[in-house]
């Protein structure tokens, strides 16, 4: 019972955002160019900001779990490659596949799963998650950036290498974090003035973009994306996460460090893809549906996993 709670006070903050959001944008209280201007702001400034605080606050250079490491990057590739052969066989609008391959490649890391292991096993989880953060943001982004590029309905779906390395470099979200890893590496310190600015400034991130992915959250089109919003979320809290964990297992991973896959592969869809959705060319409608349902869903999903690895013994 003490799992399901924790749970459902992770997943309530989420959406007492998203409602929020939701009900200002139905009641007009808030203009549709606020939630444009919005959602150009958090992709470009307070993202990239919060990551570069997560990364260079927790991350010293230590990456000496190189197995752990190894197989949640062989895990990433493993269901982007996956969802890259499947998704498009079923999906006919390139934007929706592109939003639908990111859902369920990309968990909430950083704003779900730390807090989940973190309440699992206190400050010992910390030194595997910070490990897979500086690894697994970067490549959770680039990834995206290649992904969104190809199935973006602005473009023609084709680009050169030269073209897809100036995109990853010009994104926001990898600038962020690749600069929070260097800061983090050098022991950069930063004046307290300035950091405590920093912090305040990233603060907003998480609550800014739930409160704009509710406002770009419309009921009646879920009716058309019901099945791939199903479909994906089925994906990505149950069939991936169960797969792996299996897999896990199997390669002995226990305790804390099973937690820390846990983390990254069972919680929801990112937040941060819906708005690199929305900003690349992408479904961001879509996008936005499979975050909500999946945070909803996913207090659900944890706790089974959760409840069931812990009475096998493996957590």
């Amino acid at each position: 019972m003490d799992n399901f709670l924790f749970s459902l006070n992770a997943v309530g903050p989420l959406f007492s955002l998203m409602a929020v959001g939701y009900a200002a944008r139905q009641t007009n209280f808030i203009s549709d160019v606020f939630f444009k201007e919005a959602n150009k702001f958090v992709f470009k400034f307070s993202l990239p900001l919060m990551l570069f605080q997560n990364v260079q606050t927790n991350f010293h250079g230590d990456l000496s779990n190189h197995k752990l490491i190894y197989t949640a990057l062989a895990g990433i590739m493993v269901t982007i490659l996956v969802a890259c052969c499947i998704i498009p066989l079923f999906i006919k609008r390139r934007g929706q596949r592109g939003s639908m391959i990111q859902a369920v490649y990309r968990s909430n890391f950083i704003i779900y799963g730390v807090p989940m292991a973190t309440g699992m096993y206190g400050g010992e989880a910390l030194v595997p998650i910070t490990m897979l953060m500086a690894i697994v943001i970067p490549v959770y982004n680039v990834a995206a950036v290649i992904i969104l590029s190809f199935f973006s309905e602005t473009g023609n779906g084709k680009f050169t290498l030269k073209e897809i390395t100036i995109d990853i470099l010009k994104n926001p979200l990898i600038i962020g974090c690749l600069s929070g890893i260097l800061a983090g590496y050098l022991h950069i310190r930063i004046p307290v003035f300035i950091q405590t600015s920093l912090n305040d400034l990233a603060s907003i991130a998480t609550p800014l973009a739930l409160f704009v992915m509710g406002g770009e959250f419309q009921f009646r089109r879920l009716t058309n994306n019901r099945w791939k919003v199903l479909s994906a979320t089925l994906a990505r809290l149950v069939l991936a996460p169960a797969i792996l964990a299996w897999i896990f297992i199997q390669m002995g991973f226990r305790n804390v460090e099973l937690s820390a896959l846990l983390a990254l592969f069972a919680t929801p869809a990112a937040v941060a893809g819906f708005i690199m959705s929305k900003n690349m060319g992408c479904d961001g409608e879509l996008s936005a549906q499979i975050v909500v349902t999946t945070t909803l869903l996913s207090s659900v999903s944890i706790f089974c996993f959760i409840y069931i690895f812990r009475a096998m013994g493996y957590l």
